[in-house]
């Protein structure tokens, strides 16, 4: 009975063991990321004046310390219902090992009876048969075996016993620990939602001037999106023109398409294995954090004003890199006002746009392979350090979020 109790905590503390390590693992991974936006959060802080960067940073850092919380809550759910079990195994144990002395007080008064020689023989040499005194001498011997089995077994007991009792108290020491822990980190989190609650204050007082930078935002993602859409047409049309020339060398009729480019086997190849990507997409920026998303929402402060993105925005650390998320072939290289330099790599009939970089290192016609720098991250004047990201196919958007690995 002993070892199986003792087999099935064992197998119960080794799954909630390796549970609890996924945990410790998970919050030491959310840690990381606070701490990067922390950074963020500094730099737009040594600017005065209050920014939108900032306040999407803050309620980064809140989503952030939230996540924080459930993961303490889940590591403290996790020690209480071993608390509970080990109080169990305790109550459990203790109850054997009162079973086990009193059957163990029970063989030492039978085996008073028969302690000396005298009474020992006597019980031997009044059989009635040789048998019968043979039968008798192998129990006094198996009698005696089974006193010291009993000795041995409330040893093993008791040790057990202590051991779970030592583990109780430490599991408490742990639940208390857990619990300053979690007192803390909400009141983290409490701080921070005063934090943006008076930024968005500040903000509110600034209407004109964000409603000002809202329309120069617009601006450029118009002639940003009419860039990328030049270029797709550009590409369809040699793309075609390439078709034109391999029909009247082969004779055959090719079908067209003017909405979609004519992929030679090479760049077939080469969209194919780009689309594999999705899902598990590097990230342009080595860290950060998605700012501003895909499509239509509301204005995270203007009251009644939507706004549209063609991709999404990553917030990162000032001077990071930018980097190319796949091979493929520089097909622009442009400044536009509101959104700075801007980077545009084709990868079959797939095409990737970085753009608000501070500057860039590669030209148009260069072939570049994936993960190499493409140019570095620019600031604005809030200290706002962030790029756009974009994929479209051909000419239509597609939601990076869905492509870019978890983070």
């Amino acid at each position: 009975m002993l070892c199986l109790i003792i087999s099935d905590v064992d197998a119960q503390r080794k799954r909630k063991s390796n549970r609890r390590a996924k945990l410790e693992a998970a919050k030491r991974e959310n840690l990381q990321k606070i701490q990067e936006i922390n950074k963020i959060i500094e730099k737009t802080e040594q600017k005065k004046e209050v920014s939108v960067g900032k306040l999407n940073a803050i309620g980064e850092r809140i989503n952030k310390q939230t996540k924080q919380i459930d993961i303490i809550s889940e590591s403290q759910q996790l020690l209480e219902n071993e608390a509970q079990e080990l109080t169990r195994v305790t109550t459990e144990l203790s109850g054997n090992l009162e079973k086990l002395k009193e059957e163990y007080a029970r063989m030492i008064y039978a085996s008073a009876k028969t302690s000396n020689k005298f009474n020992k023989l006597s019980f031997l040499f009044s059989s009635a048969n040789f048998n019968q005194l043979v039968r008798r001498y192998k129990y006094l011997q198996q009698y005696s075996k089974a006193r010291e089995k009993q000795a041995v077994l409330i040893q093993k007991v008791r040790t057990e016993l202590l051991a779970e009792q030592v583990n109780v108290l430490r599991k408490k020491q742990e639940q208390e620990s857990v619990l300053r822990e979690k007192i803390t980190e909400t009141q983290n989190l409490q701080n921070l939602k005063g934090k943006q609650s008076n930024v968005v204050n500040q903000l509110n007082q600034k209407e004109k001037e964000l409603k000002n930078q809202l329309t120069s935002n617009k601006q450029a993602v118009e002639k940003l999106e009419n860039m990328i859409a030049r270029i797709v047409e550009r590409e369809i049309k040699r793309s075609l023109e390439r078709e034109r020339k391999d029909e009247s060398k082969s004779n055959k009729s090719i079908a067209s398409n003017n909405k979609a480019i004519a992929m030679t086997a090479e760049e077939s190849k080469l969209a194919t294995s780009f689309s594999a990507l999705r899902g598990r997409m590097p990230w342009p920026v080595g860290s950060g954090f998605i700012s501003d998303h895909f499509g239509v929402h509301n204005h995270p402060v203007l009251k009644g004003i939507r706004t549209n993105n063609n991709g999404v925005d990553i917030q990162t650390s000032a001077g990071n890199d930018v980097k190319v998320v796949y091979d493929g072939i520089v097909q622009s290289v442009v400044s536009i006002p509101g959104a700075n330099m801007i980077v545009a790599v084709q990868h079959g009939d797939y095409f990737t746009v970085y753009s608000k970089l501070a500057n860039v290192n590669v030209s148009t016609g260069q072939k570049i392979s994936s993960g190499q720098k493409i140019g570095v991250v620019a600031t604005d004047n809030d200290g706002t350090s962030e790029i756009n990201f974009q994929v479209w196919k051909n000419f239509d958007k597609i939601n990076p979020e869905s492509w870019l690995r978890g983070r």
